[in-house]
């Protein structure tokens, strides 16, 4: 059985019905058009840079187990054990592995979760692309690159080479480069911390506590590290019209590679626009020793945080142990990059029947 317990009925009424909506209102067809336009424009960013679109499944019997994303699960008729895969990661870089070079997928990716709000969906629409002998300086240009060809797309002419449009009441300067911060410049500057001394789980303890937030003995340096992120520094990223927050504490590596100057940080990345965290990039780790230890690790969080357990994908780590070229990948929300280009404020607005 899926396990789609937390969906609020009023919600599934409403999508349900969402197709009178589309009939009567102009405009809600109209971002249903632009998106299209996007997904045409995502293609042929991606085709002009020589880039190979694949076909990989969105149900599994090995997901990615990362503690910070629940799954979905269902069963086959014999009992086996199946999930709808939060990203077509492993299976991507498998083909990495297999020697192609430079690929792209757009798919549906799902997620269990609690929240039923304007940029959460349990189905929603991702881009996920890697590049070859490259690392996350270079995804960071083409995720500057591939907005400037969908805005260009999506606008008949750009004047005077201005990147901007409006969301939300604001305008947002798209023009690259855009603004980069590392996390470390963000706790200083945002929450007034030393990052390099937060990293001590007994300091990050002394400074949460100092800072009021309610803790215990039982809390992990992860959760220490939310606590000041979500209510301090998250906020403020908002705020900035394009950003890209770079070089994450190792212990938030998920499957990046640790920085070679300082093995306390990774080489990891999100980007911002308009206040919309869009997509998560990162030289990826090709050690397939430490890819085994971090997803045991994980598979014991989860256990831990009682949320589904299930086996590791072996057959990723024998592939990585074939060996796993330099390569550095990204994933991006398409739904909430529509969601920028047709001002938005609801996710539900531009994936009208997603629960």
């Amino acid at each position: 059985m899926s396990q789609l317990k937390h969906i609020n009925t009023k919600l599934v009424f409403q999508m349900v019905n969402f197709w009178k909506k589309i009939k009567s209102n102009p405009l809600q067809k109209e971002k249903l058009l632009k998106k299209a336009a996007v997904l045409v424009a995502i293609r042929e960013f991606f085709q002009k840079k020589g880039f190979i679109e694949m076909d990989t499944p969105t149900l599994v019997t090995s997901p990615d187990p990362s503690p910070f994303n629940e799954v979905l699960e269902t069963k086959t008729l014999e009992g086996q054990r199946l999930f709808f895969t939060p990203s077509p990661e492993f299976f991507l870089k498998k083909l990495l592995v297999a020697r192609f070079k430079n690929i792209y997928q757009i798919t549906k990716a799902y997620r269990d979760q609690q929240e039923n709000d304007p940029l959460h969906l349990h189905e929603f629409t991702i881009l996920e692309w890697y590049r070859d002998n490259a690392s996350y300086l270079d995804l960071m240009k083409d995720c500057e690159n591939l907005i400037q060809d969908i805005y260009q797309n999506l606008t008949e002419k750009v004047k005077n080479r201005k990147w901007r449009l409006d969301y939300q009441g604001k305008e947002i300067d798209l023009t690259p480069p855009w603004l980069r911060i590392s996390c470390k410049e963000a706790f200083e500057k945002f929450a007034k911390i030393n990052l390099d001394e937060f990293l001590e789980i007994a300091k990050a303890r002394e400074i949460c506590l100092k800072k009021g937030y309610q803790i215990t003995r039982e809390n992990s340096w992860e959760e220490l590290y939310h606590q000041i992120f979500l209510n301090e520094i998250e906020p403020e990223l908002f705020k900035l019209p394009a950003l890209i927050l770079y070089d994450y504490p190792a212990p938030l590596a998920a499957l990046s590679k640790i920085k070679k100057e300082d093995s306390r940080y990774a080489e990891r990345f999100e980007f911002y626009l308009g206040g919309l965290e869009m997509g998560n990039g990162y030289s990826e780790l090709t050690d397939p020793v430490e890819q085994e230890k971090r997803l045991k690790q994980d598979l014991e969080t989860r256990k831990s945080k009682g949320m589904k357990v299930f086996d590791y994908d072996h057959d990723f780590v024998d592939a990585l142990k074939d060996g796993l070229p330099k390569t550095a990948g990204i994933a991006v929300g398409i739904d909430r990059l529509v969601m920028l280009f047709t001002d938005s404020g609801d996710i539900h607005e531009v994936a009208p029947f997603a629960l």
